[in-house]
């Protein structure tokens, strides 16, 4: 079987196999492509703790502001990837691969500004509220994290043109070969005959790894058997194209761009009022969290493909199928999440924070807090899925600023500066905003569905389709 014919078999599985296996093929990929990323992060933090190489809470606060900069890349992706699949849904070969070019040709221009926050690192970070030994000890550390977002831009519109087609395995395998170089030169560059090692060194493993997927996604994409091929020639900002990326992009960005630097705020009126250890402890807390949170987003960025590529097609009944189990497969994860972490929270804490009583309480105190809001970001991931297929990313951005100034900043000034509490307040917050925020998602989503079939501009969707269930 070609290359091709094995494109198209992808295409009608999607639209026409059996939802259960249909949603693991495509998710489960994506689960252990995230679940594989959330490990090296965890093992730099493991290093820069053990190796004694620097402090723990620069990486984290550097990294969130790098994750705020890199939503503008993610944006595009997530909305160039959600057209391309409503091509390919449609049969519109021509158009999703018109589409793909000029989704990379905008991805060059944004990975290219990326490269400005280099030389105005300092002012950038101070007009953040940086803690000033922050950036005196990791400006290094930010200026290859900017590099590696260059080349990070680039990778996530390879992947998520990939994904649009339902190739998720190519992309878990790619992410094997990223983590064995990024964990092999982290170790060699800690623990090796080097000295005056510090976290930049880290970064530089990172660019590294992410090189080798970049070079390789390269040639995959100009491949004569790729049904999306991406050429020099047919790069192109052609109007039409562009327009339709940023209208589903934008809301995307700003969504995504809140949530990041609402998480970069908190991080620095919490250095101001708690210390950075307590910064250390949220990112920790962050970062445990994001286990099951990463595995319930790959259901998201799966179930997005599957949505747009139905919608694409005229599935409507097909896509109702797909939100009642694809909700009731994360919901079963997330619960599962909540439990298991709940009963190791004092593991956790203990495992990071050594023969520190003091931040090992601090962690444990921020994160039974953050294992609570699971549950809710797990059902506003699975409804995301519908939202992001639909091209309905105008609700996922209100919802993220929502989260933000309805929800999280208010409580957190409130148990600050009204109650004085301490250090828990940062996690009664992420708490109170992504559980509020997860259960009206969830909410919109469900009436979305009920009306969905009675609304004009879905009827099609359900007129004279036969839902074919293997």
């Amino acid at each position: 079987m070609t290359k091709e014919m094995r494109q198209y078999k992808k295409r009608d599985m999607i639209l026409n196999g059996n939802i259960y296996k249909t949603i693991l093929v495509i998710a489960l990929p994506i689960l252990f492509y995230n679940v594989c990323n959330y490990f090296y992060g965890i093992y730099d933090m493991m290093i820069v703790e053990v190796a004694n190489i620097g402090d723990a809470a620069d990486v984290v606060v550097l990294d969130q502001i790098k994750n705020m900069i890199q939503t503008l890349g993610g944006a595009i992706a997530t909305g160039g990837g959600i057209l391309i699949a409503r091509k390919i849904g449609e049969n519109d070969i021509d158009g999703a691969r018109v589409s793909s070019n000029t989704l990379f040709t905008m991805a060059l221009i944004i990975a290219g500004l990326t490269l400005l926050f280099i030389p105005f690192a300092v002012p950038f970070l101070e007009l953040l509220k940086t803690d000033k030994t922050t950036i005196e000890n990791a400006l290094g550390y930010f200026d290859v994290q900017m590099i590696n977002l260059f080349i990070m831009t680039l990778n996530v519109v390879f992947i998520a043109i990939e994904k649009s087609k339902g190739n998720t395995l190519r992309i878990f395998v790619l992410n094997i070969g990223v983590i064995i170089i990024k964990i092999g030169l982290t170790t060699l560059f800690a623990f090796g005959p080097f000295e005056n090692v510090t976290i930049t060194w880290l970064a530089i493993a990172t660019m590294i790894a992410q090189s080798f997927m970049m070079i390789v996604m390269i040639f995959l994409s100009l491949s004569k058997t790729n049904i999306l091929r991406l050429t020099p020639r047919q790069l192109n900002l052609k109007k039409q194209y562009v327009l339709s990326i940023i209208k589903l992009s934008l809301p995307v960005f700003i969504g995504r761009f809140l949530f990041h630097f609402g998480k970069v705020y908190l991080n620095s009126i919490a250095t101001v009022t708690y210390g950075k250890q307590v910064v250390g402890a949220l990112g920790i807390s962050n970062t445990m969290a994001g286990l099951p949170t990463n595995m319930i987003n790959s259901f998201e960025d799966g179930g997005s493909t599957i949505v747009g590529q139905n919608y694409g097609n005229g599935n409507g009944k097909r896509i109702k199928q797909f939100y009642i189990v694809n909700m009731i497969m994360v919901a079963t994860m997330s619960l599962i999440a909540v439990i298991t972490l709940f009963l190791l929270k004092s593991n956790v804490a203990s495992f990071f924070s050594g023969d520190d009583l003091e931040y090992r309480k601090i962690i444990v105190e921020i994160f039974k807090w953050e294992i609570l809001d699971v549950f809710f970001t797990g059902i506003a991931g699975a409804s995301n899925a519908i939202f992001y297929g639909f091209g309905k990313t105008r609700i996922t951005s209100i919802m993220s600023m929502v989260n933000l100034f309805a929800f999280r900043l208010p409580t957190i000034m409130f148990l600050m500066y009204v109650v004085k509490m301490n250090y828990e307040a940062c996690g009664i917050a992420m708490f109170v905003s992504n559980t509020l925020a997860g259960i009206i998602t969830f909410t919109l989503c469900l009436i979305f569905m009920i009306k969905m079939p009675k609304n004009k501009k879905y009827e099609s969707l359900f007129s004279n389709k036969e839902l074919t269930i293997n």
